[in-house]
């Protein structure tokens, strides 16, 4: 038993606060609990009556005949916390806190809130301001929601867990007209205790919870969340997010090109991502989708059969569904044979995918035989049946040959409905069959279903330990930053630093024929902006380019008595741009993208939080813009992206060695080329905390 089973599953339930009248919030959930057939005990607390709905009502918390495993309070914000006191004395399991009034209502509630924390010691607390919680299959109704006064609840095999009250009530509401059946459900208010992922961590030990859809307005503990995500990964279990909402602290800006470039809401995507969460951008889609992938089977290809009576609208599924990956080969003579025997028509043209059935695929017994033909074929992977508008207010003609053919066949089945047809989504979500009204939800079940391509075996990337590790502070120097990132196994463009002008053209010599010269100092982060960097410079020019240099830098207030850096002049590699920050919600993070000079105004990046992995990587990569060119665009010459891949790899370990005195990390630019040798930095930023 779990910490929170005595919550979700209780076998006691008092309720602190209790009222007469069902209407009333006070009343609702001992209303709610006879009405859905709760079994266990009932216990309500209201000091001026005896009895509450046929149940002995007691004065006080302490008069209750034994420790309840849940107490619902409903009192004013001032008796909360002595009541929570109390509770948690006695040994209850836990308190759902519908009373408001608390960190949400400014610094008084705050307050209050903290005090609420410590009264409540080791029992665990939901809310405060929460509308509570439900477990459909076992009656336990600990809420207020009018939402929930239906006649009856339809559970599930799909969990709701919210930060908001409001819109757990609307998620309820949603699927219930949608013949949608729930398991869990909850509202974790202000989360002055239990959170979000404290509740997707429960739910991993459901074996009746198929998936689990998220609604976030923020995320207090990404770490924790990672973990609960990976619990239900581990159980078989689809994750769905919807976030909305941008953090307390807000994105802070940050000197370097990185902090320019990043995006919260992508890093978000990213995060999301690298848990193994899906995250919708559709309000409706969240349990829509959620309730698809608790009900369709593995997606073993990609290969997609589509039967439609209505051309336009299949075709519009087959255009979102390529976009994600899925083909939609013709059917094989064979299969074409088979289904021209089904109807005459001259109209039918069954070598082709979407395969439209015309006006005969009004009829059931058609639809499921087509369906059976194309299932039993061995030449798809699963099948999308497309319903039209012919179909509205008759959901027999559809539904019932899907029903009938989902039944006895293994490939996964989904429905479109291209019309409004609340019949035939409730009638196919009540029978077990995926069904939208969306076809970018269908197309998004069907990717988020696919069967990954079997084990990934690749390498993992050869780090580097370093012997020491820096203890400096402050922005570093060119020269610095390339000792530590040697250090960690990034090699860096050859380049030789000279303390003054005259020392330039000897330098300059040992390089070739054409020479980049930068001025060198920590005060400075983007050299080009201030005239700080010439690029193609022959070494008999070299000392009066250097002269030139400090005269514009000179022009800004700066010193020069650093020196400058005489570097190597690379022609014909990509230019990208590794960055570290450090976001005010998610943590530490890197970004990779389009670099040099225009990095800024290409803006083509993709962003992980730390840790990463290889995978992780070749997603970023794959993501950008630019990956075309890396993998030889129009005959060109591909890049060494196994060898990128090994930089980015030890970059990310390098910012996770340096640890949270680590500010800002870049490199820009990161030279990458066709050639067998590992990428190289062509300058680089390390500021570290004092």
């Amino acid at each position: 038993m779990t910490d929170l089973d005595r919550i979700f599953r209780p076998r006691s339930v008092a309720i602190i606060g209790a009222s007469t009248d069902p209407r009333k919030v006070g009343g609702r959930p001992l209303h709610f609990l006879k009405k859905h057939g709760f079994n266990g005990d009932i216990w309500p607390v209201n000091p001026r009556k005896d009895q509450i709905e046929g149940f002995q009502c007691f004065p006080n918390i302490e008069s209750l005949p034994g420790v309840p495993d849940v107490a619902v309070i409903l009192l004013g914000p001032s008796l909360v916390i002595p009541a929570v006191k109390e509770l948690s004395e006695m040994g209850c399991g836990g308190a759902i806190i519908l009373t408001g009034g608390f960190a949400e209502a400014g610094e008084n509630g705050k307050e209050r809130q903290k005090s609420l924390k410590t009264a409540a010691a080791s029992m665990r607390l939901l809310g405060p301001n929460t509308i509570g919680l439900l477990n459909l299959r076992n009656g336990v109704i600990l809420s207020a929601s009018g939402a929930l006064d239906e006649k009856s609840l339809q559970s599930g095999s799909v969990a709701v867990v919210s930060q908001s009250g409001g819109i757990l009530g609307s998620l309820f509401s949603r699927a219930t007209a949608r013949g949608i059946g729930l398991s869990y459900l909850a509202a974790t208010g202000n989360e002055v205790d239990i959170e979000v992922s404290d509740v997707m961590a429960f739910l991993s030990d459901d074996e009746e919870t198929k998936a689990v859809a998220v609604y976030l307005e923020t995320l207090r503990n990404p770490e924790a969340f990672r973990e609960a995500a990976s619990l239900l990964s581990t159980a078989g279990k689809k994750l769905i997010v919807y976030k909305v909402g941008r953090s307390e602290t807000g994105a802070q800006a940050a000197a370097s090109h990185t902090g320019a470039l990043v995006g919260e809401d992508g890093l978000f995507d990213a995060f999301f991502r690298q848990v193994g969460a899906i995250r919708v951008k559709r309000y409706s889609d969240l349990i829509d989708l959620a309730s698809g992938l608790s009900l369709t089977p593995i997606v073993k290809g990609n290969r997609l059969a589509i039967l439609t009576h209505t051309g336009g609208a299949a075709g519009l599924v087959a255009d979102l569904c390529g976009i994600v990956g899925f083909e939609t080969p013709a059917p094989s003579l064979e299969t074409a044979g088979k289904l021209r025997r089904l109807l005459e028509d001259e109209g039918f043209a069954p070598d082709r995918n979407p395969v439209d059935l015309t006006l005969s695929g009004l009829d059931p017994e058609i639809v499921y035989r087509a369906i059976i033909t194309l299932s039993t074929s061995n030449e798809y992977d699963s099948i999308v049946a497309v319903v039209g508008s012919s179909s509205v207010g008759r959901p027999y003609m559809v539904a019932d040959p899907v029903i009938r053919a989902a039944a006895t066949e293994d490939l996964p089945i989904v429905v479109y409905t291209s019309a409004h047809t609340p019949a035939i989504v409730t009638k196919l979500n009540g029978k077990g069959v995926a069904v939208f009204d969306a076809p970018e939800a269908c197309a998004s079940l069907l990717a988020a279903s696919l069967q990954p391509d079997g084990e990934n075996n690749e390498r993992a990337p050869a780090l580097v330990e370093p012997i020491n590790l820096p203890t400096v502070s402050g922005q570093l120097n060119e020269l610095e930053c390339r000792e530590i990132f040697a250090s960690f196994g990034i090699p860096a463009v050859k380049a030789i630093g000279i303390k003054n002008s005259a020392e330039g053209p000897d330098a300059a010599s040992t390089l070739g024929d054409s020479v980049v010269i930068k001025i060198l100092s920590r005060e400075i982060l983007h050299k080009t902006e201030i005239g700080g960097v010439k690029i193609g410079v022959s070494s008999r020019n070299c000392e009066k380019a250097c002269d030139d240099i400090a005269s514009a830098v000179n022009r800004h207030g700066i010193s020069t008595n650093e020196g400058f850096i005489i570097q190597e002049n690379l022609s014909g590699a990509t230019e990208m741009i590794i960055g570290f920050y450090n976001d005010p919600v998610l943590g530490p993070a890197i970004m990779i993208g389009a670099g040099g000079t225009r990095a800024e105004l290409l803006n083509d990046t993709a962003s992980c939080v730390l840790p990463v992995s290889v995978a992780d990587i070749r997603t970023m990569l794959a993501s950008l813009r630019m990956f075309p060119l890396l993998k030889g665009y129009r005959g060109s010459t591909a890049a060494n992206i196994d060898g990128l891949v090994e930089i980015i790899a030890r970059f990310a370990h390098m910012c996770g060695c340096l640890g949270s005195r680590l500010v800002e990390a870049e490199i820009n630019p990161l030279f990458v080329d066709d050639k067998e040798i590992l990428p190289r930095a062509g300058d680089g930023i390390l500021i570290f905390s004092n």
